[in-house]
């Protein structure tokens, strides 16, 4: 063969090697994007037989700032948080850091997590969240026996997800209040979805200081009544949170017994700070309060059921919107001296101006449905459904006002 043929033929099969180098390279990086823990395991997390611990978890999130996964071997035993796993690490808003249970193919998996919490003692928390674990998503866990957040929010950070989750005997799934060096806890652009469990003694979540920007969708909740003591609140917003949303979300027995002049225990809450609130096609059943206990102003209700609760709805601030929400058979429980009135639709503050459309009222006891607590609110009502023995509107005097009906206290 000539020296010229053969040296095209070597530059030729230099750049295919080159070619072949620069396709393989990215898979290379991102095979390194991946690491592994198990609940026995002690290397460095780079494949599963050198699987590390989860104490390391918060190394492991540092390694990958440029984005990738933290698997959890799920079919191999639980996993201990003793006193929990402080984070400190995070990814960015184009490559966050995924911490997901799956099984040794890789398919989701809830990974089991069990706490300390035993008997009434609240036990400690999941994962610590403080300044810096940014863009974090976790999914496919099971969190057993564990204390005031299964993931607790104490310094500020963004872009946290908690999908496909599981949790049982625990004091409160997801917490937000700061850690010891923090001046808050504001968490923005968030996104909780499909979690769900029972045994729940003081809530779900609680959102707090100017935290923003988060959607809590297809989420619930079984609460464990509290005797006495601190007040359960299936969701709780605080502070200045804001422009936050519920969507499919339902939160059953948050019950205080023997409080002592008042039984509280409600399952939606939101305050007078808050601003923004929407809660889309939620349910709220048996609390020994409020079912939907919401002051913030402006607050909106769309396609909501609350059920037995002692008040199924009750509004505080100014202009609340109720759009096509149904009350069933409110339930008191307690004593009825101490306890104050059941009904529908309680409306708290005196420049309460309520609008409501298309409310169903389910009853078999005629109970009822509309009670103010000062001279100075009122109810816009356009369009209700009774199916009850009688109708029993409460204390008040109704006027037509064009196609709506005004409702004010008598």
């Amino acid at each position: 063969m000539p020296a010229a043929s053969r040296l095209a033929i070597s530059r030729r099969s230099v750049l295919t090697w080159l070619a072949a180098s620069a396709a393989l390279a990215p898979s290379a990086r991102a095979a390194t994007r991946t690491l592994y823990v198990s609940p026995r395991g002690s290397g460095d997390g780079s494949s599963w037989r050198a699987a590390a611990n989860l104490r390391d978890i918060d190394s492991l999130i540092a390694r990958l700032r440029g984005g990738g996964e933290i698997l959890l071997a799920a079919d191999q035993g639980e996993y201990a948080l003793g006193e929990g796993c402080d984070i400190e690490s995070g990814g960015s808003e184009r490559q966050p850091v995924r911490v997901r249970g799956v099984d040794r193919a890789g398919a989701p998996m809830q990974a089991v997590l069990r706490g300390n919490r035993r008997g009434r003692a609240q036990g400690d928390e999941g994962f610590r969240l403080h300044s810096g674990a940014d863009h974090l998503h976790f999914s496919h866990l099971r969190f057993r026996d564990v204390g005031n957040g299964c993931v607790h929010v104490a310094g500020p950070i963004s872009g946290l997800t908690i999908e496909d989750c599981a949790f049982d005997n625990i004091y409160r799934f997801l917490e937000n209040t700061a850690g010891e060096h923090e001046r808050h806890a504001s968490l923005s652009g968030f996104a909780v979805r499909r979690c769900s469990g029972s045994r729940v003694e003081r809530g779900f979540l609680r959102i707090r200081y100017a935290s923003s920007n988060g959607l809590i969708e297809d989420c619930s909740a079984q609460g464990r009544a509290n005797r006495g003591g601190s007040i359960p609140e299936g969701c709780a917003l605080e502070d200045d949170a804001n422009t936050i949303v519920y969507r499919r979300c339902v939160m059953d027995g948050f019950q205080q017994w023997r409080g002592l002049d008042y039984w509280n225990g409600d399952g939606f809450s939101d305050e007078s700070g808050n601003s923004n609130i929407r809660y889309e096609s939620c349910q709220a059943r048996g609390s020994t309060d409020g079912g939907f206990d919401c002051k913030s102003d402006n607050v909106v209700l769309l396609n909501c059921t609350s059920e037995a609760n002692k008040r199924n709805f009750r509004v505080w601030g100014r202009r609340p919107t109720l759009t096509n929400c149904t009350s069933r058979n409110p339930v008191l429980r307690g004593n009825p001296l101490q306890q104050g009135d059941i009904c529908h639709v309680w409306i708290g503050g005196d420049d309460a101006r309520v609008s409501i459309s298309n409310l169903t009222v389910e009853d078999r006891d005629a109970v009822p449905i509309f009670e103010f607590s000062e001279d100075g609110a009122s109810i816009e009502l356009s369009g209700a459904t009774l199916h009850t023995p009688r109708e029993n509107w409460g204390r008040v005097r109704i006027s037509h006002q064009g196609e709506q009906e005004l409702v004010r206290p008598d």
